[in-house]
């Protein structure tokens, strides 16, 4: 029998989201159903996010990517999740969950919302043995992986790699106002007008190769906007910018 799902539409700088409360909602978790809420003949999002708000102070998370598959981070979907909270419930900070790991987000002010998103964990190439291409740079997991690369963007990614990786482009180098501009392919969502896990990795990178030379936060720019990037003396690094409630609506299942 078919059911009535209520959701929330929204979006981190063009990056969008369907938020389902699977406190409030009996969502069955089918790869057909996820697909079809994502697909941009329905519904049309990059991620579902499938939150638990029976503790508004501890919420848990699960996301799923426009194909389908599972991932364990998305800087830009916590941000709306948290700006969902406000709105919802009228808490300024919370505690996400996300494949069992804590992320603190809060509501700066109207236009900024920060989740901390930890230390960055650089992986070797020895481990992913990435053969295809003569890709140069570094595997970066800041809860999913990056693989950072300097240089011009490229379609021409073997879906192997794609099935295991975010790929995120970095183009050019850090300038005289501290703006890094980055382009990012996501794993099972293709390219994004912005993306917060890939603007942490892309930060990361660049602090690694150039300690001296930084201080925080670094803006990154991607088409959807700009994030900022602030880190402390333990390399914790929180990502920073807007999110966007666009409507509610009710998916017919």
């Amino acid at each position: 029998m078919n059911q009535d799902i209520n959701f929330t539409k929204m979006n981190s700088q063009g990056n969008d989201f369907v938020i389902i409360d699977i406190n409030n909602e009996n969502f069955d978790e089918t790869h057909e159903n996820i697909t079809k809420i994502c697909s941009r003949k329905n519904i049309g999002c990059d991620q579902l996010l499938l939150i638990n708000t029976s503790d508004i102070t501890k919420v848990f998370c699960k996301i799923y990517n426009s194909d389908g598959t599972t991932a364990c981070q998305c800087g830009n979907g916590l941000r709306a999740i948290m700006l969902y909270l406000n709105k919802k419930f009228s808490t300024i900070e919370s505690t996400i969950v996300v494949c069992n790991k804590d992320y603190t987000a809060k509501i700066i002010d109207n236009d900024k919302i920060s989740v901390d998103l930890g230390k960055p964990i650089f992986l070797s190439q020895d481990e992913h043995e990435l053969k295809h291409n003569d890709y140069i740079g570094e595997i970066v997991n800041v809860g999913n992986k990056h693989f950072v690369i300097e240089g011009d963007t490229s379609d021409d990614i073997h879906s192997t790699f794609l099935s295991e990786f975010n790929f995120t482009f970095i183009l050019g180098e850090l300038d005289e106002n501290n703006l890094l501009r980055i382009k990012v392919k996501e794993r099972g969502a293709g390219w994004t007008k912005s993306c917060g896990s890939g603007a942490i990795a892309a930060v990361a990178y660049v602090i690694k190769h150039n300690p001296s030379l930084l201080h925080s936060p670094i803006k990154v720019e991607q088409e959807g906007g700009i994030l900022e990037v602030h880190w402390d003396d333990m390399m914790s690094l929180k990502l920073v910018g807007p999110s966007e409630f666009e409507y509610d609506g009710v998916w017919n299942e």
